[in-house]
């Protein structure tokens, strides 16, 4: 039975060592893993889950030969697509230092503004060696960008893609007003003019009586 308590034991820390040393490793999870002769790319998000509106970035952990690549350089670009629309391609800048940050992380900024399927794709080189790869999120690779909405509490507010909708829908009866008021203005306009107008010939007309009355009493 002690034998058995022990096994258990020692199996338990050995697992319990194995997790920790991943997590200190700094490696998400959700990330893929490719091998491009003694290259190693981990790519995924910056911060994961990923969630809409919020700063988060392409993150790439370079190594060659299991050590980290500490110069890469502006030999590296990534251009990010989702549907039909790209960015880039963009700089890769180190997220690390003598004192801070794992050796070999890089990242690109993005704010993911839709929930869906992106896309990091790797042009220029690494030490040389021509690189043209693309990943694409998924469940088997890193996470695709959500939208807000499943972790909002205790109400769950209209999304970014949502009030860009409504306010598309809007746009034809925002311009129809407009023109509407445009046309009332203008009519407002003429309106006034003619007032005026008939304003001035009236006190015109008023004048010459007045002045005409004036004449005929003195003769």
């Amino acid at each position: 039975m002690k034998r058995k308590s022990l096994a258990l034991g020692v199996s338990f820390s050995w697992v319990l060592t194995v997790l920790l040393s991943l997590m200190l490793s700094g490696v998400a999870f959700a990330h893929e893993h490719r091998h491009l002769g003694h290259i190693e790319m981990v790519v995924g998000w910056a911060d994961e889950p990923t969630f809409v509106g919020f700063k988060n970035g392409v993150q790439l952990i370079l190594s060659a030969s299991g050590k980290p690549v500490l110069d890469l350089g502006n030999t590296l670009k990534v251009e990010v697509m989702f549907g039909n629309e790209k960015i880039g391609p963009v700089s890769l800048d180190p997220a690390f230092g003598k004192t801070f940050g794992r050796p070999g992380d890089y990242r690109a900024s993005l704010i993911p503004t839709r929930a869906g399927t992106y896309i990091f794709h790797f042009i220029g080189t690494i030490m040389g060696e021509k690189v043209d790869q693309s990943f694409t999120c998924s469940e088997k690779t890193f996470d695709c960008a959500s939208d807000t909405s499943e972790i909002e509490f205790p109400a769950k507010d209209p999304s970014r893609a949502e009030l860009a909708g409504r306010v598309e829908r809007l746009g034809p009866r925002i311009e129809a007003v407009q023109a509407a008021a445009s046309e009332a203005m203008d009519g407002a306009g003429t309106s006034k003019t003619l007032a005026i107008v008939g304003i001035l010939l009236g006190a015109g007309a008023l004048a010459a009586a007045f002045f005409g009355g004036r004449g005929r009493a003195k003769g």
